[in-house]
């Protein structure tokens, strides 16, 4: 119990100093401590109460808590066909035995209502202050835990890109790894509006390691970039994703079928500029362009023994949205694009001269909600030197020779919502890079082809609660005769709290 005891002196000497107290002050500290009693006094009830049934009750529909429901009311959208456990109108998707137009299965599993969560009680005092009156802030994130089993080894553990060579003497491989790396803090900030732009901008960080394939606790930026935008322009600088091709699968390991066939999404320092135009209101084409980081080193330090040419990448994409925005994420149906990017790295061998290496790529993206319950999506690329870009299997030069290594890959995905909550997703990517420009050497360890076969199950339990269950099937090949070729599965399972 927090406890203050004020004792007064009965004599003051010469040294005594008497500081003057506003009794507005004194009030101020009274109520304080007073609210924090009151707090104490709480915590205890609540951590010596006996747990009962009527204690994990889901609030009636009358609390206020109105929220997850088709139509935004517990009474209207969840209390149809029976489904309340009485006159109080508690939802309860368990007894509900119609799953409406969204799927073939029943029960709590896939109804549209989802059980009403009240919102966290507001405080007195704000949650997040600024010295800068003119910005707001809202911070957000995800508490995950992911459990992984494989049983060939992956390089690595908790976030597989490829397969490390197979044992010659046929010893066991099988790896597990229980981690929250992908734990997610971030912070989206909103300014002022001025000359006709909306300011703001966001940061988003993991608990990786600034190399994120030596497998470790660490923190790693993965967004931290402010902006300039309105319905025509968006102007943005700092770290941020590529432009050149940004399609991404739906799979659990952060990897994300990187040096698998999804190429791009890397993160690097970033000045981007972005055009809309809208011919209608269902249609709008986006150009794209960017200077950015010729050299990202938070997937495989080995990239770090690369130099820049002193001139930076550039990237550029053009893309056409059919159909009305819609769903969480503001998307339109159709889109698809296409990408390029062009940059230059440098190896010097000392005492021989630099060599250089041209980066260039091209990519096709698109993906396409067929309904509301059905999808595709995927992407194809080709390029080289492209190993910053999660392309050429994290290969950018021939450790030989220092020339560029050429590769080509991609993936597909189709996805469908067996109801609003519960979703499979279901995909297959490679990449698979030209055997000529690869080392042979077995210190060198070149890979020259990965494939990854997915199939995953997502159930979201309510607005905060997430479970998760991917099966995947990696193949990696190797470029010399004295490396085996790796194949096999692996299971993946995530726990997630979003916030």
């Amino acid at each position: 119990m927090l406890t203050a005891v004020i004792t007064p002196r009965a004599i003051a000497d010469d040294s005594d100093v008497f500081v003057t107290v506003p009794s507005g002050e004194l009030t101020e500290i009274r109520q304080e401590l007073q609210y924090l009693r009151q707090r104490e006094a709480e915590r205890t009830v609540r951590e010596t109460a006996p747990l009962t049934l009527a204690s994990l009750q889901i609030p009636a529909c009358d609390s206020g808590c109105d929220v997850g429901c088709a139509d935004g009311g517990c009474a209207d959208g969840c209390c149809a066909d029976g489904g309340c456990d009485g006159a109080a109108g508690v939802c309860d998707g368990c007894l509900l035995s119609n799953c409406g137009s969204k799927g073939s299965l029943c029960g709590c599993l896939c109804h549209h209502c989802v059980p009403p969560i009240c919102p966290a009680p507001c405080v007195e005092c704000p949650r997040v202050t600024t010295l800068n009156p003119y910005f707001n802030i809202n911070v957000f994130g995800a508490l995950k835990l992911d459990m992984l089993f494989s049983n060939p080894r992956p390089v690595t553990e908790s976030v597989p890109f490829f397969l490390a060579p197979a044992s010659a003497g046929g010893y066991e491989e099988s790896t597990v790894s229980f981690q929250a790396r992908q734990s997610t803090i971030g912070a989206a900030f909103a300014g002022p509006q001025f000359g006709g732009f909306q300011s703001g901008g966001q940061m988003i960080a993991m608990f990786f390691n600034d190399s994120v394939i030596q497998d470790a606790y660490g923190f790693l930026p993965l967004q931290a970039y402010g902006e300039l935008k309105n319905d025509r322009w968006r102007f943005s600088a700092g770290l941020q994703f590529d432009v050149f091709a940004p399609g991404i699968p739906t799979v659990l390991p952060f990897s994300a079928l990187g040096a698998s066939g999804n190429a791009g999404n890397s993160f690097r320092g970033q000045l981007r500029a972005e055009r809309y135009f809208n011919p209608a209101s269902d249609v709008q084409w986006t150009l794209q362009m960017a200077l950015s980081e010729p050299i990202n080193a938070t997937i495989d330090p080995t990239f770090r023994l690369l130099e820049d040419n002193g001139w930076p990448n550039v990237e550029g994409r053009i893309a056409l949205g059919l159909g009305d925005r819609a769903g969480p994420q503001n998307l339109r149906p159709f889109e698809a694009g296409l990408s390029g990017v062009v940059g230059e790295l440098r190896s010097t061998p000392v005492p021989n001269p630099p060599v250089f290496a041209d980066v260039w790529g091209g990519a096709i993206d698109f993906r396409w909600a067929m309904n509301d319950t059905f999808g595709v999506l995927g992407e194809v690329f080709t390029g080289n030197a492209l190993g910053t870009y999660n392309g050429g299997i994290l290969q950018n030069i021939n450790s030989e020779t220092l020339e560029g290594v050429h590769s080509t890959g991609g993936f597909i995905e189709t996805y469908a919502y067996l109801c609003p909550r519960l979703h499979t997703h279901i995909g297959y990517g490679i990449d698979d890079p030209r055997d000529e420009d690869l080392p042979v050497s077995a210190a060198a360890a070149a890979r020259s082809k990965n494939q990854t076969y997915y199939a995953n199950l997502l159930w979201d339990v309510n607005q905060t609660f997430r479970i998760a269950f991917e099966f995947a099937y990696r193949d990696t090949e190797y470029n010399s005769p004295l490396l085996l070729d790796n194949q096999g599965p692996g299971f993946h399972t995530q726990l997630q709290w979003l916030f």
